[in-house]
């Protein structure tokens, strides 16, 4: 089932996901509307859309071109549905200029509200934000979460479910909304309410699974790392969950969001940059190497990954995709002469951005969104290892390996390869500089028995799996099956 699960939502990016998703959550509000099962006029949510998505897509042109970048055009569909789930339906001029006042200001601040090229807070909530202060002196409310509400709540619930799997934070979504169920329903059964009550009333009436799956899990405002992204959902839930005001700034979702994405900023100091490439070398006749000059020098953790955003005419996984890094840290870290290496699968007919990295000139300059993730070792040396590849998942593990060379440190490692040709062991030489005992499986040998044979200590070894989501699968059950304690996973969306 998860293996399916990751092939499904695998196929499209994760903008293009939410993207789907989203209209889908719009359309059936529209159809509800019109059958009387929620309260908003169809026509003025189908009027919002409108507007919401010329403004949001026309201020994203005009900034784009003033700060010479190519637009991210999808980004701003998603943004623009975001705000139309968000503002009051109207169609009214006054409730039609509050909403593209939203949308302008949510499109401005991916401009104007950064950190070294990297926007720092929610896009539609802080749009909403903005508009909702202003309107506080003019009389004219913003901020009206229609979203929230029971009949559309199993339609929200699967998008969000969707969401924070395919970018593995359903940790960070439980959190918020486990935390909010507590606070508000805590208040709720004070005064009189049951508890059962209180749970079926914070999650129907409140809009804390949109808030999480839609806008919370937004990968360019979280933190890289989880105890920094699991903070960012206890302040968004507090901040989210205690009434206050003063004045325009009063308790709200969107209010909750931005002071979220403060906090996440202020704990992780994340920045944009851009590559250059240098060169591209052969791993196989499948496979391909990349070399980059970061623009500056950039501190990560072995297995982490990088996002690179790159325009072209793209197929439907968008102009952004992730790859996990396959170079040491501590080559992208000096000052000197920095580096940085992707290891990619390339084979033929493969994706439109691979095909448009692949005829980059060396000296092109790409962006790069993000460095994120948790698939890294355990700091504690003694600590025996497993480290099972699926095919180009081994990248992770090559960048690991790597800088247990820079670093000069011995582990106790295996190193398990399940290769996508035969014969075919991507980055052996990086496996065999760093002493790990290398030991390889056909796909059909990725059992419970053949592991046990090949790696008879497997039970006392913390196991780490990397690779396209049928042999992470496929791994993970084998691994516990065999007595493994712990296996932690990485597995490659849309490989």
């Amino acid at each position: 089932m998860r293996s399916r699960v990751d092939a499904l939502t695998g196929r499209v990016s994760m903008y293009r996901l939410a993207t789907i998703t989203l209209a889908i959550v719009l359309a059936q509000a529209v159809l509800f509307a019109f059958l009387g099962a929620i309260g908003p006029d169809p026509y003025a949510i189908l009027g919002a859309l409108g507007v919401v998505l010329v403004a949001t897509l026309g201020a994203n042109e005009v900034a784009a071109r003033l700060a010479r970048v190519v637009p991210h055009r999808e980004s701003s569909v998603i943004t623009a549905l975001i705000i139309t789930c968000i503002v009051q339906p109207s169609l009214t001029t006054t409730g039609l200029i509050a909403a593209a006042g939203a949308a302008v200001l949510a499109a401005l601040s991916k401009y104007l509200i950064v950190w070294r090229g990297r926007h720092l807070l929610n896009p539609a909530a802080t749009g909403v934000l903005i508009a909702g202060i202003i309107g506080y002196y003019v009389g004219q409310g913003v901020g009206f979460w229609w979203i929230a509400t029971p009949a559309l709540l199993p339609a929200v619930a699967v998008g969000a479910l969707l969401l924070l799997d395919r970018t593995r934070r359903l940790d960070v979504g439980l959190v918020f909304i486990a935390l909010t169920i507590v606070i508000i329903g805590a208040r709720l059964v004070v005064t009189g309410t049951a508890p059962l009550g209180a749970v079926t009333t914070v999650l129907q009436l409140f809009p804390v699974v949109f808030l999480a799956g839609f806008m919370l899990s937004e990968p360019q405002t979280l933190p890289p790392r989880s105890w920094q992204r699991w903070l960012t959902a206890v302040v968004v839930a507090v901040a989210f969950s205690v009434p206050f005001g003063f004045g325009p700034i009063y308790t709200s979702p969107e209010l909750a969001l931005v002071v979220g994405n403060i906090v996440a900023f202020a704990v992780s100091r994340r920045s944009g940059f851009s590559v250059r490439v240098l060169e591209q070398r052969p791993l196989s006749p499948a496979a391909t190497e990349w070399l980059f000059e970061p623009s500056r020098p950039v501190r990560f953790e072995a297995g982490q990954y990088l996002e690179l955003h790159l325009p072209h005419k793209a197929d439907i996984r968008g102009l952004r995709r992730t790859f996990s890094i396959a170079s040491a840290p501590e080559r992208a870290a000096t000052e000197s002469d920095p580096r940085l290496a992707i290891g990619i699968r390339t084979p033929e007919g493969g994706s439109s951005f691979k095909a448009a990295l692949a005829s980059l000139e060396p000296g092109t300059r790409i962006a790069a969104t993000q460095i994120a993730g948790d698939f890294v070792l355990p700091r504690d040396a003694s600590i025996p290892l497993l480290l099972l590849a699926g095919g180009i998942g081994v990248t992770p593990f090559a960048s690991q390996l790597a800088s247990l060379v820079e670093r000069g440190e011995q582990r106790d490692i295996v190193a398990v390869v399940v290769p996508s040709n035969p014969d075919e062991v991507l980055y052996r030489d990086t496996i065999e500089a760093a002493g790990a005992r290398l030991v390889t499986l056909s796909r059909d040998e990725l059992t419970t028995d053949a592991l046990r044979e090949a790696v008879p200590d497997l039970a006392s070894r913390r196991a780490y799996v990397s690779g396209p989501p049928g042999v992470v699968a496929a791994a993970r059950t084998a691994l516990r099956r065999a007595g493994a304690k712990r296996v932690q996973t990485d597995y490659f969306a849309g490989y």
